[in-house]
């Protein structure tokens, strides 16, 4: 080619344009749509990308360029140019984009209420990045209403069974000594990553009670058979048990008036109130519920 002589244009578009926010680091990728000059060879082309004077990736043309973002946060502007081999056509697309720190996410769960007061509990926690960077070693902290730490401890290497990125740790806390409703926020630093990360904050809630002063032993029992109900949930205000398979539950329950429910699937049972000034036993008859019939719908 006569070095004199101006490239032949392409006209370069986006096919599948890169995103407009990258989270910083990561990997993205985009391809183009090409109109080349009449009758031009299009084999062996190749592309180049550029930050100004830098050369960010070349190589030969391919359907979709990867591309690595900068670690940094900020606006970029780069440039695409593809060219045929001796530059006899060259075409350039300029396209901009923002890295942005990449967003964490908290979850807590495994959170024990009533927690009896001024004991010892455990809650799960876990955090992941949008990128899925590790994050085992990070230290997560919970603080109470006052902003006061109450726990802290560090994440694992190893994730959440069955997740790919959640990172989590147990941490042990120290309930309250006052009575009622306490919510707690688990928070995650991320300053310390060596990429950039927005750090996040989690709230979670639990009840504080009164050492239990008294026991209330229920035993369900289907009201038609005689036969001992499992698995049905009961409740006496705050304070919960599931009966085993004899159909019994004993809970430990502090002095005063409460609700006592009891739930289950299958049967129906009336609440009623329960004063707790000393140890009760109750046998509760549990109304099974008519099957549900599977053509309702149709004959309704």
């Amino acid at each position: 080619m006569d070095k004199n002589k101006a490239p032949l244009p392409i006209a370069i578009g986006f096919k599948d344009a890169p995103p407009s926010l990258i989270d910083a680091g990561t990997p993205f990728s985009f391809s183009l749509t090409l109109t080349w000059p009449e009758k031009l060879p299009r084999e062996n082309a190749t592309y180049t990308v550029r930050d100004n004077a830098k050369t960010i990736s070349s190589g030969a043309l391919e359907e979709t360029i990867q591309l690595t973002a900068p670690e940094q946060v900020g606006e970029h502007r780069w440039t695409v140019t593809v060219a045929t081999p001796e530059n006899t056509a060259q075409g350039t697309l300029a396209f901009s984009f923002k890295t942005v720190p990449h967003a964490t996410s908290l979850a807590v769960w495994d959170t024990p209420s009533p927690v009896i007061r001024n004991t010892k509990f455990t809650v799960k926690a876990g955090a992941k990045c949008t990128a899925s960077c590790k994050l085992g070693g990070r230290v997560i902290e919970v603080r109470d209403e006052t902003d006061k730490v109450m726990g802290s401890a560090a994440l694992s290497d190893a994730t959440w069974a069955e997740t790919v990125s959640l990172y989590w740790t147990s941490v042990n806390l120290k309930a309250p000594r006052k009575l009622g409703l306490h919510a707690w926020t688990v928070s995650f630093a991320a300053g310390d990553l060596r990429l950039p990360h927005e750090g996040d904050a989690s709230r979670f809630s639990f009840v504080t009670v009164a050492e239990p002063a008294h026991s209330v032993s229920v035993k369900v029992i289907d009201k038609k058979t005689k036969a001992p109900v499992a698995n049905a949930q009961v409740r006496v205000g705050p304070f919960r048990a599931v009966t085993n398979a004899s159909g019994s539950a004993k809970l430990g329950v502090s002095k005063g008036e409460f609700p006592l429910v009891v739930t289950h699937a299958r049967y129906e049972m009336a609440e009623r109130t329960l004063d707790v000034a000393k140890d009760v036993r109750l046998r509760i008859a549990a109304e099974p519920l008519p099957p549900e019939d599977p053509f309702a719908i149709y004959t309704a």
